[in-house]
């Protein structure tokens, strides 16, 4: 094998190669099967130029000369055949080979033509030692030239044509093939006359399989690659890098003679490795400035050729993010630098919701207002993470789930569909149309989306945010407005950050009144809020009189503080709710169950004065019989006064009963409260023939507490004991001090320095309250008899909570029911005042 025969092997090898991996890349459309064509033609014209270079017979030679004229004729036919192909692609062979009867027929004339003796006449060998055999031609050899020629342009100028009248990715096949043709051109006519200068004339035709080569190569490129580049950008980069390998090769031919001359000189005789260190280290260096001047000089000479400004739609990009917004404006804004970005006026913008893509901008309807999750357009792009281009998907290989995709973005009219990640998950979808130019969207573009949408992932997530929290905010706004509970809000230091319009109402303030400090509440919500602020304690349940000009307002207020994630403290909430008419209501019962309870007590009371009117009825009657008895007089006058006492505290005792005064807390004997008490009822004991045990074993009784409050809770107790027992029993009635006891803990408040409580039990062994009652015998309006309101143990069991005490329940059904109050005890320093 001589040096003639390794370009045109070389390039045979790489025809094929290519043509193969064109045609296997989606072996169903035209332009891959023109384009094999058009590789076995330009297989056969460089084997017929290896067979003719090689052979020592002159008539192989002339026979293989004159089979590449031939083989030339069926690449124009086959480049015909690509061109239509390309602007065709839905075509049939039998519509390409009708478009192209006027091509085939001349192509055969052609052809015929090139096998007579008036184009090859022969063949000769030079008289250099090993050159190539040269062809003799004859007069048709001009005629083949003008045909050529003429074919070539007429290709050439139905090419720019439909350039022309094309868009999208038939514009951008058509460049590439364009490109070739040009480049061809340019280096059988350009480079043959610089290099004639150059290379000796019998070793040009080494060249010819080169400029082959690098023709089928531009052509495949814009036929087969799925992320075709576009025209301009290629020739920006051909030109960019050809650029830097000139000047490179050039500064490195420079300093290696300039190192050779002054080594030369220096020691007399020449360094050419030392000389090829510096050269390459030279080169190195200036690696990155030529870089630089060598893309700079491209863009200047490719103005209208430059692509998306990426650097420039980043930055507007970063803008669009840096004010947060709500969504609708967000994607606005960035729709718009997109389309202006990359020249189109169509872009749809879909965001993820609960599971369906939905159309967020433009807000007109469209063709497309969804996408599902499972449709095959989402789940490539929540797949395969980049851009889906419309052009792309016809160059390759159909397959059910390219073809699906295909119908929903010509469905949806768009030409590209780019998917919004974030964190490695599909959040939206961007569908950009067609652009203006006609140009495709290239892997320039695609990298350029992608980026875009990834900030376009951040603003949305953001926007999404930014919405929720003015949602948030709204609704809490508006819930606290609302809201039949005051609330308070304050921070450390003391300024108050919420205070919505009930609150203001029950403190009697101005909700709209400006910047507060706890200061400006009332006494008793400030004590509460700032002792919960310096202590941390939580205030639960406290009730408070909120003393105005118009009347007094009760509130129930609880506190708390609350910390940040570190545990320091950010300030404290306090609710307040308005229990005035609360306190009404109580006030009424109570006065109803005073009532009730004197209706019960009417028999019991009816004769308790009866007994003192029989001993005054008597006296009366004895009195003029008897009046000069001393005996009976002295007698007689001191009993009637003590009856008339007895009946005269019976009285008052029964007006201070149904007409009570204003709660008093003071102190008091409990033992003398609970005497007082079973005296109203004794006479009913005894007429349902119940039997009473007291066992008051407390060593100290007093508390403070109303006596009349006490009385009608023991009152009551006592009632509903006897209501229990429908004839006989106990009533049984204990005192005794607890200490230490869970429940009188929280009694009591831990600055206390005694920790005692009085515990008074009324136990009666009547039917006994079923277990899942217990837990409702202190509701209001909830009674386990066949009579009454069921208001009685509510209203007990208030009075006992606004004294600091409580009650327990025991009871255990057909044995009995036990009442456990617990009252906080109180020593004095000074004796007691009877209540």
């Amino acid at each position: 094998m001589n040096r003639q025969e390794v370009p045109i092997l070389g390039a045979l090898v790489i025809q094929a190669a290519v043509g193969f991996a064109v045609f296997v890349t989606n072996r169903h459309r035209k332009a891959t099967q023109s384009f094999l064509i058009l590789s076995i033609a330009m297989i056969c014209w460089l084997a017929s130029l290896y067979f003719g270079s090689t052979s020592h017979d002159l008539t192989i030679v002339a026979t293989n000369m004159r089979v590449a004229f031939a083989a030339a004729v069926l690449i124009l036919l086959a480049l015909n055949f690509l061109r239509l192909s390309t602007v065709k692609p839905d075509a049939t062979w039998r519509d390409l080979i009708r478009h192209s009867c006027g091509w085939i027929i001349l192509a055969l004339a052609t052809i015929i033509f090139c096998q007579s003796d008036l184009l090859v006449r022969g063949a000769r060998f030079p008289n250099q030692p090993g050159a190539a055999p040269q062809p003799i031609y004859d007069w048709g050899v001009y005629l083949y030239a003008y045909f050529f020629t003429a074919a070539l342009v007429v290709l050439l100028v139905a090419s720019l044509r439909d350039l022309r009248n094309s868009s999208g990715r038939i514009r951008s096949e058509l460049s590439y093939f364009l490109l070739g043709s040009t480049s061809i051109l340019v280096l059988t006519l350009g480079a043959y006359q610089i290099l004639r200068f150059f290379v000796p004339p019998s070793q040009l035709f080494w060249f010819a399989p080169l400029r082959a080569v690098l023709f089928t190569l531009i052509i495949a490129y814009g036929i087969s690659t799925r992320k075709i580049m576009d025209v301009g950008l290629f020739l920006r980069r051909a030109l960019s890098y050809g650029v830097l390998t000139t000047y490179l090769l050039a500064l490195y031919g420079a300093v290696w003679w300039l190192v050779v001359q002054v080594t030369a000189s220096l020691f007399y005789s020449a360094d050419h490795t030392f000389a090829h260190i510096a050269a390459a280290l030279v080169c190195t260096f200036a690696m990155a400035p030529a870089r630089g001047f060598s893309q700079s000089l491209a863009d200047r000479l490719f103005v209208g050729g430059r692509g998306i400004d990426f650097r420039a739609t980043v930055s507007k990009a970063a803008v669009i993010l840096e004010s947060v917004t709500t969504l609708p404006d967000l994607l606005r804004r960035f729709a718009t630098t997109i389309g202006e970005a990359v020249g189109t006026d169509s872009v749809t913008i879909y965001v993820a919701q609960r599971k369906v893509f939905r159309k967020s901008y433009p807000s007109s309807p469209g063709t497309v207002d969804q996408f599902k999750e499972e449709e095959p357009l989402v789940q490539w792009l929540a797949t395969h993470h980049e851009p889906l281009i419309l052009e792309e998907l016809h160059r390759v290989r159909a397959t059910v789930t390219t073809f699906a995709i295909r119908r929903q973005l010509e469905a949806a009219g768009a030409a590209a569909a780019v998917g919004v990640l974030s964190r490695e998950q599909l959040i939206g979808i961007m569908l950009l149309g067609p652009r203006l130019s006609g140009r495709i969207y290239g892997s320039t573009e695609q990298s350029a989306l992608q980026v875009l949408c990834g900030q376009l992932a951040v603003a949305i997530e953001n926007a999404v945010l930014f919405t929720e929290v003015q949602n948030a905010r709204i609704y809490n706004e508006i819930l606290l407005q609302n809201l039949t509970t005051g609330v308070v809000a304050a921070d450390a230091d003391g300024h108050i950050t919420v205070f919505n319009q009930e609150a203001a109402q029950i403190a009697g303030l101005n909700s709209n009144g400006g910047e507060r400090t706890v200061d400006d509440l009332p006494a008793p919500l400030r004590d509460i809020i700032r002792t919960t602020l310096t202590s941390g304690e939580r205030q639960e349940d406290r009730e408070v009189e909120l003393r105005a000009a118009t009347g007094s307002t009760f509130a129930r207020a609880s506190s708390a503080t609350f910390r940040g994630q570190g545990g320091e403290l950010l300030g404290a909430l306090m609710v307040v709710t308005d229990i005035t008419a609360v306190k009404r209501l109580e006030l009424q019962i109570r006065r109803s169950d005073r009532l009730a309870s004197l209706g019960t007590l009417s028999a019991g009371m009816a004769h308790e004065i009866k007994n003192p009117l029989v001993s005054i009825k008597t006296f009366a009657q004895l009195l003029p019989e008897r009046y000069h008895e001393s005996d009976f007089r002295e007698t007689f006058s001191s009993l009637i006064v003590h009856e008339i006492d007895r009946i005269d505290s019976l009285v008052n005792q029964l007006l201070r009963f149904a007409r009570p005064a204003k709660p008093l807390l003071r102190p008091m004997h409990v033992h003398e409260v609970l005497e007082k008490t079973l005296q109203l009822v004794q006479h009913r004991l005894y007429q349902k023939e119940i039997k009473l045990n007291r066992t008051l074993e407390a060593s100290l009784d007093t508390i403070r507490a109303d006596s009349d409050q006490m009385e009608q809770v023991f009152l009551n107790f006592f009632l509903n004991a006897m209501d229990a027992m429908k004839r006989g029993g106990e009533l049984t009635v204990e005192t005794e001090i607890r200490t230490g006891d869970s429940l009188v803990t929280h009694l009591l408040p831990e600055s206390e320095n005694r920790h005692e409580a009085l515990c008074i039990s009324i136990r009666d062994t009547g039917e006994g309250i079923k277990k899942e009652d217990i837990a409702r015998v202190f509701d209001p309006f909830f009674t386990t008899k066949d009579f009454g309101t069921g208001l009685g143990l509510s209203v007990v069991h208030g009075i006992i909570e606004e004294h600091g005490g409580q009650i327990e329940v025991e009871s255990e059904v057909a044995k009995g029911t036990a009442f456990h109050i617990f009252l906080p005890l109180v020593r004095f320093d000074q004796e007691v005042v009877a209540a």
